[in-house]
């Protein structure tokens, strides 16, 4: 038997604070390990004080905690990005001949990277991969103590295997828990302090879920949520049966706190009053346990001051609430009784819970406007007395286009509100049947969001944003674009508009943008903010107008939230005098047209709150542009395989000449060879993993119906088969060249190549950089000591440049001609010639496809724009430079290598091979 397990852990460790895990007793499945090192421990010595060791007898599958079946579905459990992930599996369960007793064998499994890796080793070792102790113990059902001894291994820095050994204790295991049940527990190191394999204590808490019993919620929450805010139930959205709190609420949630207007950062306002330093801007729900009907739930809340709350983020127990909640049928709504956990910062192993004053609720609104666009909402207050200590004022949380996910809610409607003053600031046009210049987007048609990749100020540029539909239509024909599509949600059609005599649709929009608060006028900064020029303010805007199908203009009234700080008021705190205007570019207009807008403030200059006018810009990803990209991913990817198998081709064909004509392998330039190796073995190198390593996440991936892995490994193996054939083809050139009687003028004539290569390539990459990094100096001169410089500019560069080499690698073998002056057919027609087109067909392909798709570089499968200079005018000058150097190949295997040289430089080149055996004698 398993259990699965997610914890909190604290590491004791020198000159370092707490580290925290979530454990949470889950799934059961039946797994059989053999156990060896965890016997070589005596248990006695370390455990028989807590649990006494008793002879097992029978193996037991129905014993809590420990029961279950197989099958049992695994709970949800979170990790953190720095080691904050563990898991407990039980193998085997066995009674024993003391009552009350079983003998437990299982593995604490630490799922972590090589940070804690390293604190919970010497400060001398660096372990590396996951840390399995295997261990052994007796639990007692009646004192809920569990202990166990085992060992794990791991490797130091250099190398050195390390022993690790380990007593596990457990408290307050039961076989039914509640609210207030905490499991705790600690890990110490049996080997001495000064032992390399010893580690401080680490100390463990567990929310245990085995036969949770809600009595809480049952008790005080059966006639509604006491003391929440009076609100209609037809007000908020019923949920259907089919869909309940726990479908809607799964996994991690987190939302924007408003305070209101007369909150200051004393403690009235603070769900922990003022010990913590300051006032949470964000509240996440983390739902961990559902009960069997899926109406109640158990969750961990905690409070944070960050804007950003990541899915995998590290709970920290100090600003933290355990609560369990249930659904509330009458009023639509969820209610929630939440504890604080005390003491989890000094020592978890005396943390506890206390203090269940505090209650949550949250509903689903059944109207959103303009100035509620929150498919969620909630509350948060105390029920204690003002004048008592802990007592904070009612909070509110929403979510919003940052925080929330998408959700399917049936019977949702948006009101328009703000028509009247759309209609005054967007004056109708002249009514149009249809523009000349082509169609436009659909208003239903899913083409209307998009990301504002430039957000120009009177400063310049300031930052970047996106905008997402909200809701298209009238209420009797709406749809929520932002929302997972639900029958009541979808229009009739998808050509259903609000006025279809004049083409005009009626949408609403949420806007979220970030600008460099260092460059913020005065009506868009925010009390009490910085000016730092690396610090970003967040400018959430909803806004409601009318957009024009035949012209893809769009004109709305827009409403822009206040803030003050990291603090945001209530919903009713919003600033409405706001224009906002966006021009969408035609369906079958060139694919690099960009979605131009501004946002403008209508209020008075003197108006603290007016702002200057920002201008934004975004590329347009339309549907259809996004389907002809799946279609041109899966042709690239079936021309680079043709490519690369049509080198292999041409590669065998020059093997075959070296081999049929004797005395032709010596005069291929030997530069040359290398060059194409290394233009085939580069990317091998780079993408090596995806030959051997299966991504999971990349498995999944189908375009097109193919599987893309699939697809990506054939490219690989047929690289590697071309790159095995030209270092074949250079082995033949080198043994040749090293056995005939004329190496000497040979090998001179490729000394001289690379004397007159070596510096065109020096010069090429300088020339190159620096036109490069000019083009690029705005964001080199912030990011030039940062990842940015040096994987953009430098690598970016590199292999571009390296590409341009590639393209010409037919260079070094005109130069060996001109200075061997040979007239031999040292490359095949079918070699030069079918490498020459596999290298140019690409730029070539380049130019069709800038005119024909929507540019997506990163959906490049091939003509890369990274690996290889690509623009219309480097296309177009690869292009002939390959062919004027293939025509000059084919003339001076005809006419000589000195052919296009004047007579008296070939005179002088001729004169020189009469000194070689004088300047370089033979030894």
């Amino acid at each position: 038997m398993a259990v699965d397990c997610s914890i909190f852990c604290r590491a004791k460790l020198c000159f370092i604070n707490a580290f925290f895990f979530l454990f949470i007793i889950s799934s059961f499945t039946c797994l059989h390990v053999v156990f060896g090192t965890a016997n070589e421990f005596d248990y006695g010595l370390h455990c028989n004080s807590i649990v006494h060791e008793s002879k097992p007898a029978d193996e037991e599958f129905n014993i809590m905690p420990f029961s279950g079946l197989p099958n049992n579905p695994p709970s949800r459990s979170y990790s953190a990005p720095k080691s904050k992930r563990l898991r407990f599996k039980t193998h085997h369960v066995f009674t024993t001949e003391a009552d009350d007793v079983f003998m437990v064998e299982g593995n604490l499994i630490f799922r972590t990277s090589s940070y804690y890796e390293r604190s919970i080793s010497s400060g001398s070792s660096d372990v590396r991969g996951t840390l399995d102790f295997d261990f052994r113990g007796f639990w007692s059902r009646t004192t809920g103590k569990l202990c166990m001894v085992g060992s794990s291994h791991a490797y130091s820095k250099e190398g050195k295997l390390l022993h690790l050994a380990a007593v596990l204790k457990i408290n307050n295991l039961q076989t039914s828990s509640n609210i207030s049940t905490l499991v705790t527990g600690t890990m110490d190191s049996l080997s001495s302090a000064n032992d390399p394999t010893h580690f401080e204590q680490i100390s463990l808490l567990m929310f245990p879920e085995v036969n949770y019993a809600y009595t809480m919620i049952s008790n005080q929450f059966s006639e509604g949520c006491p003391r929440g805010t009076d609100v209609q139930p037809m007000s908020s959205l019923r949920l259907s049966q089919t869909r309940t709190i726990c479908d809607m609420l799964g996994g991690s949630n987190a939302f924007k706190l408003e305070y209101t207007g007369s909150c200051n950062f004393s403690k009235s306002c603070n769900p922990f009053g003022d010990g913590i330093g300051y006032l949470p801007s964000v509240v996440s729900l983390r739902i961990f346990q559902c009960s069997n009907d899926r109406q109640s739930l158990r969750l961990l809340i905690e409070f944070r001051n960050d804007s950003y709350q990541g899915y995998y983020s590290s709970p920290n127990l100090n600003t933290s609430l355990i609560g369990e909640g249930s659904w509330d049928a009458k009023s639509n709504r969820l209610c929630i009784i939440a504890c604080r956990i005390y003491d989890a910062w000094s020592s978890l192993e005396k943390s506890h819970v206390g203090d269940c004053t505090t209650r949550l609720s949250l509903r689903f609104p059944a109207i959103l406007s303009i100035r509620n666009t929150s498919t969620i909402v909630g509350e948060i207050w105390s029920e204690k007395p003002r004048n008592e200590g802990g007592f904070f004022d009612r909070v509110e949380f929403r979510n919003t286009g940052r925080y929330g996910g998408r959700i399917q809610l049936q019977g949702l409607k948006y009101v328009y509100t703000e028509m009247a003053e759309v209609k005054k600031s967007c004056p109708k046009k002249n009514p149009k049947t249809k523009s000349s210049r082509g169609h436009y987007p659909d208003g239903y048609s899913g083409n209307l969001g998009f990301r504002m990749s430039i957000i120009k100020g009177s400063k310049g540029r300031i930052g970047w944003g996106s905008s997402v539909p909200l809701a298209v239509g009238d209420q009797q024909d709406q749809r929520f674009p932002s929302l997972i599509p639900s029958s009541s949600s979808k229009p009739k059609s998808s050509g259903v508009e609000s006025d279809s005599s004049s083409g005009l649709l009626n949408i609403s929009y949420k806007m979220s943008i970030m600008l460099r608060s260092s460059e913020l006028d005065g009506g868009l900064h925010t009390v009490n903010e910085s000016s730092n020029e690396y610090l970003k303010t967040e400018i959430r805007i909803s806004a409601e107008g009318v957009y024009d199908t035949a012209t893809g203009s769009l004109c709305m009234v827009g409403c822009r939230h206040l803030r003050s700080g990291d603090k945001t008021f209530s919903s009713h705190s919003m600033d409405c005098k706001i224009l906002v205007k966006i021009n969408f570019p035609p369906l079958n207009s060139d694919r690099r047209s960009k979605i131009k807008g501004s946002i403008e403030s209508t209020r008075e200059e003197i108006d603290p709150l007016s702002f200057k006018p920002l201008q934004f810009s975004g590329r347009a990803y339309y549907r259809s542009w996004v389907t002809e990209s799946i279609s041109r991913m899966d042709l690239e990817m079936d021309m680079l395989v043709i490519s690369n198998s049509l080198a292999i081709i041409f590669v065998a064909f020059q093997i075959l000449h070296v081999r049929k004509h004797r005395g032709i392998g010596p005069l291929v330039s030997l530069l040359m060879l290398v060059i194409l190796a290394l233009g085939h073995l580069i990317p091998l190198v780079l993408n090596l993993e995806a030959m051997f390593i299966q991504d999971s996440k990349r498995s999944v991936l189908i375009r097109g119906g193919r599987w893309l892995e699939m697809n990506e490994v054939i490219i690989r193996v047929v690289t590697m088969v071309a790159f095995l054939l030209q270092v074949r083809l250079l082995m033949l050139s080198w043994t040749a060249r090293c056995s005939t009687e004329k190496k000497k003028t040979l090998w001179i004539a490729e000394k001289r190549g690379l004397y007159v290569c070596v510096p065109v390539y020096v010069i090429g990459a300088i020339i190159a950089f620096s036109v490069k990094s000019r083009q690029n100096g705005h964001r080199t001169v912030r990011a030039r000591h940062s990842w940015y410089y040096i994987n953009k500019i430098i690598l970016g560069n590199s292999r571009a440049y390296a590409g341009l080499i590639l393209d010409a690698f037919l260079f070094p073998q005109i130069i060996f001609n001109m200075f061997h002056n040979s007239r031999e057919l040292a490359l095949s027609r079918l070699f030069y010639i079918g490498i020459t087109l596999v290298r140019l067909i690409p730029h070539g392909y380049d130019l069709y496809r800038a005119n024909k798709y929507a540019d997506i570089d990163d959906s490049y499968m091939y003509g890369v724009h990274g690996a290889d200079y690509y623009s219309t005018a480097w296309d177009f000058i690869i292009i002939v430079l390959g062919i004027f150097f293939a025509v000059i190949i084919h003339y001076q295997q005809r006419l000589g290598g000195q052919y296009f040289l004047p007579k008296r430089f070939q005179e002088s080149v001729i004169d020189e091979e009469f000194q070689i055996d004088e300047e370089f004698p033979v030894d």
